[in-house]
């Protein structure tokens, strides 16, 4: 599909945001769990990235707490298998009060692909999948569904 050319010509999607309310504690569930790369340039915020050009910044809220999300906004992690889901499901389950997990939702099978989602302790959801990367390459040779 075309694409008509942009007003803003740019080279990368750089980042996103979201909100953390301890940092440490954080940071340790998105590594230790999560298995995500951290780097943290400034107090208020630290970097989550997993390969690739693009991260996620956590920012720091003072005084507070971060902002409960709905189950729409959420990021996707990919694992290799569904036998790889059910086996973290198993760790969040199993973990929640030592990382600050809120909710662990249960797995559910669409389209061939196995998946679950959970809320960490900044109230941000966690999808769980054993999509492939290739999945989205297909998406987006596909183009766009009719208006």
């Amino acid at each position: 599909m075309a694409y008509p050319t942009p007003l803003l010509q740019n080279d990368t999607l750089s980042h996103g945001t979201v909100e953390c309310s301890d940092m440490v504690t954080t940071r340790r569930f998105l590594t230790e769990f999560l298995g995500l790369d951290i780097h943290r340039p400034v107090k208020e915020a630290q970097y989550m990235y997993k390969g690739g050009p693009w991260t996620v910044v956590c920012v720091r809220v003072d005084g507070g707490e971060a902002k409960d999300q709905t189950q729409d906004n959420l990021f996707k992690l990919s694992v290799n298998s569904a036998a790889e889901v059910d086996a973290a499901h198993e760790a969040a389950l199993r973990h929640a009060e030592e990382y600050g997990i809120r909710k662990v939702e249960p797995p559910r099978d669409a389209d061939g692909l196995r998946s679950f989602r959970l809320q960490d302790l900044n109230f941000t959801w966690w999808e769980i999948s054993n999509v492939a990367l290739s999945h989205y390459d297909a998406l987006f040779d596909r183009g766009d569904v009719a208006h």
